[in-house]
């Protein structure tokens, strides 16, 4: 089970919660990110997948 404090990054100072993980920008959900077998971005709702270029 994950946790709200692996999803989302705590900034007390400004009083802001803000996702860790991008935004697809096909559909608007969560992207996953995956390092292996190549770095890349990948939305498992409707398969956009952006390359990491490293």
């Amino acid at each position: 089970m994950t946790k709200p404090s692996d999803l989302y990054e705590y900034s007390y100072e400004q009083n802001k919660i803000a996702p860790k993980n991008r935004t697809c920008s096909r559909c608007g959900r969560f992207m996953a990110k995956h390092m292996k077998p190549s770095p890349r971005w990948a939305c498992g709702y409707c398969g956009y997948t952006e390359f990491i270029r490293q």
